[in-house]
């Protein structure tokens, strides 16, 4: 005792709560019958020494330390519900009635009083009172969430699963980030048959509560229905862009500049490889450095997104387990998601044109955004395809780092592939990836229209892919989930 005798209380009885949290109870139990000569003004040793002897099975022992709480601390709460526990641990229900009686009494309608009567009641039948007491409970305490999850535990054992819903989504609004909340939800209205909302609140638990407030969560199977596929796609489309915003924002959050690292991420590499390649080791090119971000800024682009997209799907297994989400949703959501991040670059690439020419706006920039809805066909068929193989051969995961290094290398990014001899020349322009790089500098670089029979192979070979990724897609939806979860 020698060195714990001048503690405070609270540092004295963290000691004695750490044996206990370590299960050490023959310990924890001879601390506490310390503290209670030491501390004999507090109830704490006596309420902590009677559970420690609760868990060594003493239970007279126990019974002598409440009766003289219960004399001497009938004021705290904690005398009553350790008391109510002692007699539940005897099976005395009598006794427990009689103490939890005697508490309310004394202290008044305290709610955790009256949940553990209405408790006590539904272990003896009585459900009529059992949900009286709960209800008095949550009228009392309309602020806290245990009485809520109580009636909710009393309407399941029940059935009644739309009271069950009702319940849990009053928990949420007094505590949104509740980490069961959604999962007893969607468990609930899929009991309930209201299977839409069940998928709403599956998605919600596995991407946050933010969805929910998406648009496309909030349509209906019959509305669906009645306007046709059109609106299936749009439905599915707006699911995709709130989730990339939703991933943004989440990103975001992380860091102390927020939202500008969405900015600034791109913006940093291109500075940096603009000086590092226009300024130092400058290739013989003309105004390289802008040459070299025309490559840069479509390369960053298509590598962000399908490095992301590669195991999308893997990720995505547990909802597709437990929900009809597409396979195809969750490459989709990395591709919109890297487009969002990467469009501040593709702004300042216009700008920098304009620095470096400060000439008339030529009339080629109207094909800029044809060059821009190509790539990002270009990207989003062979991102998908590539989650795709990945789900169902995981070891493609393992090469898509150098597969995207060797990609660059061949899709002139820092050279002009046209300048190449002849023979290399010839297979590269077949890498739609170059064709599009190219182009982009035929509009920016050189002011020029873009080769229109380089665009529309760049279109075929994107047509192709996706025709590939529809049957992929379509027969191969439950061997995505199966071959990824083995």
């Amino acid at each position: 005792m020698t060195q714990i005798e001048y503690l405070a209380p609270a540092q004295a009885f963290d000691l004695a709560n750490a044996l206990m949290q370590q299960k050490r109870w023959v310990e924890a139990g001879t601390l506490w019958q310390a503290f209670r000569e030491q501390y004999k003004g507090h109830p704490t040793p006596w309420m902590q020494g009677a559970i420690c002897c609760f868990k060594q099975e003493l239970y007279q022992q126990a019974g002598e330390l409440l009766e003289f709480s219960r004399r001497q601390f009938d004021k705290h709460l904690s005398t009553w519900l350790v008391s109510a526990d002692w007699a539940q641990l005897k099976d005395d229900a009598a006794l427990e009635a009689e103490f939890l009686a005697q508490g309310r009494a004394v202290l008044g309608d305290r709610w955790e009083l009256l949940c553990r009567i209405a408790a006590l009641a539904m272990r003896n039948g009585d459900v009529a009172a059992a949900k009286a007491h709960n209800l008095l409970a949550r009228n009392v305490a309309s602020e806290q969430i245990e009485p809520l999850i109580q009636a909710s535990e009393f309407s399941e054992k029940l059935e009644q699963w739309e009271e069950v819903a009702e319940y849990w989504k009053a928990v949420i609004v007094l505590k949104p980030a509740h980490p069961h909340a959604y999962q007893k939800l969607s468990h609930a209205y899929g009991q309930a048959g209201q299977h839409v909302l069940a998928r709403r609140y599956r998605l919600a638990m596995q991407y946050g509560a933010e969805i929910l407030n998406s648009p496309a969560t909030v349509v209906q199977d019959d509305v669906r229905k009645v306007k046709g596929p059109s609106s299936s796609l749009m439905h599915f489309s707006a699911l995709v862009i709130t989730k990339a915003i939703l991933n943004l924002k989440s990103e975001s959050s992380r860091t102390h500049l927020n939202y500008a690292w969405v900015v600034l991420e791109p913006l940093l590499h291109l500075v940096i490889y603009y000086f590092l390649f226009g300024k130092v080791l400058n290739a013989g090119v003309e105004n390289y450095g802008l040459f070299l971000l025309c490559g840069l800024v479509p390369w960053m682009w298509f590598s962000k997104a399908v490095s992301t997209s590669a195991t999308s799907i893997l990720g995505g297994q547990s909802l597709m387990l437990n929900s009809n989400v597409q396979p195809a949703f969750f490459p989709l959501v990395s591709i919109v998601q890297s487009t969002f991040k990467q469009c501040p670059a593709m702004v300042l690439l216009l700008v920098l044109r304009f620095v470096a020419d400060d000439d008339s706006l030529s009339l080629s920039l109207i094909y800029f955004p044809l060059i821009v809805v190509l790539q990002f066909l270009l990207i989003t068929v062979l991102a998908m395809l590539l989650a795709a193989l990945v789900s169902i051969v995981r070891d493609i995961a393992n090469i898509v780092g150098t597969g995207l290094t060797l990609l660059m290398i061949l899709s002139g990014v820092i050279y002009n592939y046209q300048s190449l001899p002849a023979k290399v020349g010839e297979w590269v322009q077949y890498n739609p990836l170059a064709v599009i790089i190219s182009a982009y500098r035929e509009v920016i670089l050189q002011g020029n229209a873009p080769e229109i029979q380089g665009l529309l192979y760049v279109f075929g070979v994107s047509f192709l892919l996706g025709a590939v990724n529809y049957v992929v897609y379509k027969l191969q939806r439950k061997k995505f989930v199966r071959r990824g979860m083995a």
